[in-house]
């Protein structure tokens, strides 16, 4: 069960309360006062005694807090001078930086994550809101691209817990090209955005390769109780670096691609560059660019989207599928 926010709040000035240095071994009655001074609320000594027994409970369910009473000095402290239950000092930098990643996480929302993302960021920001209770948390100043309810999302835990896990599963996939399903057996690796779609990658068995599969088409995912077979990190990290996208076009090498832009849409490509490869050649009637990857299905489709703004002059195959509209199954 997670902390209440009135109970967090609590949690926080006995923290506050035995960290004090110049007022030593506070009484139950002098944080039960504190609470009505501060909090504008005077819970009874019994809630304070459960509060002390909660944050001594072990994580996740408490702080491991070391609250003891000292008979002697008549008050509670930490055995552990250094304690406290935010576990680490910030600095005012700290605190800064804290909180502006938690304004931007805040204005992103929940659409790219799951119940269980969502259920822990607002565990941050409850104690963000405590902690820095001037912030602006309603004024929006960032809006990300995220269509609600995309199909196949609905999977996202299953299929971050079988990557982080490293559990094979099983799931039915649908091709819109040839419009029927087939069941895979994968071992995944990666969860990956690209263009704001959510892709899967991993080892299939029926392939015997790394394979890419798109959210929106992956049905009824299943964990297998089976022996994973592993892929090595390094090929992980190598598998996207060459490629515009997710979906190589097959049996294509890396090559490098060559194409004509007009002076106006050269502005675009010199400000976001498709890949780290590319390069530019400047001339009176536009630009010549270049870039050595993998060609793939999102390149074909990014370079048609300029119409007659670009020409691929090479490779000249990939000029002709442009040109004739050519699409390969993903």
């Amino acid at each position: 069960m997670g902390i209440s926010k009135s109970a967090y709040r609590r949690y926080k000035l006995i923290d506050t309360m035995l960290r004090n240095k110049s007022r030593l071994y506070p009484s139950i009655e002098d944080i039960q006062e504190e609470c009505f001074n501060r909090l504008d609320i005077c819970p009874s000594l019994d809630t304070l005694e459960k509060d002390f027994r909660n944050m001594k409970l072990p994580e996740p369910d408490g702080f491991d807090a070391p609250i003891v009473y000292c008979r002697q000095n008549r008050g509670y402290h930490y055995t552990n001078p250094n304690y406290s239950i935010n576990g680490v000092s910030l600095t005012d930098k700290d605190v800064d930086s804290i909180k502006e990643a938690l304004e931007i996480l805040q204005n992103i929302g929940s659409s790219r994550v799951s119940d269980s993302f969502n259920y822990a960021l607002d565990k941050i920001l409850v104690s963000y809101k405590e902690e820095f209770p001037d912030s602006n948390s309603k004024r929006k100043i960032i809006e990300t691209e995220s269509v609600p309810g995309s199909r196949g999302f609905e999977h996202f835990e299953i299929l971050f817990n079988a990557c982080k896990n490293r559990t094979p599963l099983s799931f039915t996939h649908y091709s819109y090209q040839k419009r029927k399903f087939k069941s895979v057996l994968l071992h995944p690796v990666l969860l990956k955005e690209f263009d704001n779609f959510w892709y899967l990658l991993g080892f299939s068995e029926g392939h015997k390769e790394l394979r890419t599969f798109g959210f929106d088409r992956i049905y009824e995912p299943m964990l297998l109780k089976r022996k994973f077979i592993p892929t090595s990190q390094d090929v992980v990290n190598n598998y996207y670096k060459d490629i515009y996208g997710v979906y190589p076009i097959k049996k294509q090498p890396k090559q490098e691609i060559t194409f004509g832009v007009s002076s106006i849409v050269s502005n675009y490509f010199e400000a976001y560059p498709i890949h780290e490869s590319q390069k530019c050649n400047k001339y009176d009637f536009g630009n010549i660019f270049t870039i050595n990857v993998i060609p793939s299905l999102e390149l074909v489709r990014l370079l048609r989207s300029y119409g007659k703004e670009i020409n691929v002059i090479e490779p000249h195959w990939l000029e002709n599928i442009i040109n004739n509209k050519e699409d390969e199954d993903e």
